[in-house]
């Protein structure tokens, strides 16, 4: 895929965020375009030089801070998904002429959240997903239908596709595999998963 098509993804990967993450991926295949993800960096790589690659092939970003924020007491917060949205926000505003035509969508739980203790990304989208998946499709459906000009499909017809996805994927898998071993499915298996599906079902 090309720098036009090609969408950085920076957000947890507990397994609290799986149903979030995984709509989010099917979301951005089934509207053509290519997620980046740090977590289908190889181990062998240094990460951080990873990142910064994924972000220069991407012309969107998609950053997910919902869990940069302790979620039980104890807990320390998460920074990663802010750093790398400063990363991408930089390469946006001081990277070659490529870059400056970035479009970037913050999401989180709350839609003000951030900007109470993040004020300086006050000016980018922000959107709130309510940590529900059909919430968080019609948001990232939204989102890429104002920035990008390819025709969008509607996003109750992505979010029928992806609970036909899930349903098919899990009664083609429990024939091989254990329930668990399907719900604890890598991200990287995921795509492709989907990538075959998505590419049957609209042919």
């Amino acid at each position: 895929m090309s720098f036009e098509k090609n969408v950085f993804i920076n957000c947890p990967f507990d397994s609290q965020y799986l149903p979030l993450l995984r709509a989010l991926v099917f979301t951005c295949l089934y509207l053509d375009f290519s997620p980046r993800l740090a977590q289908t960096i190889s181990s062998s790589n240094i990460r951080i030089d990873q990142i910064k690659k994924h972000i220069k092939m991407c012309k969107f970003g998609i950053h997910d801070l919902s869990r940069s924020k302790a979620l039980s007491i104890g807990e320390l917060p998460r920074f990663n998904m802010p750093f790398e949205l400063g990363l991408d926000v930089g390469a946006s505003e001081f990277g070659a002429s490529k870059l400056k035509s970035k479009r970037i969508l913050v999401l989180d739980t709350e839609r003000y959240h951030y900007q109470k203790v993040l004020s300086d990304i006050a000016g980018q989208d922000i959107s709130s997903h309510e940590d529900n998946p059909k919430v968080l499709v019609k948001r990232v459906r939204d989102w890429f239908s104002n920035n990008s000009n390819q025709k969008i499909t509607p996003y109750s017809q992505i979010w029928i596709a992806y609970n036909q996805f899930t349903d098919d994927l899990s009664n083609t898998l429990l024939a091989h595999f254990e329930l668990e071993e399907i719900q604890e499915m890598s991200i990287g298996d995921f795509i492709k998963f989907a990538k075959d599906w998505i590419t049957k079902f609209k042919s």
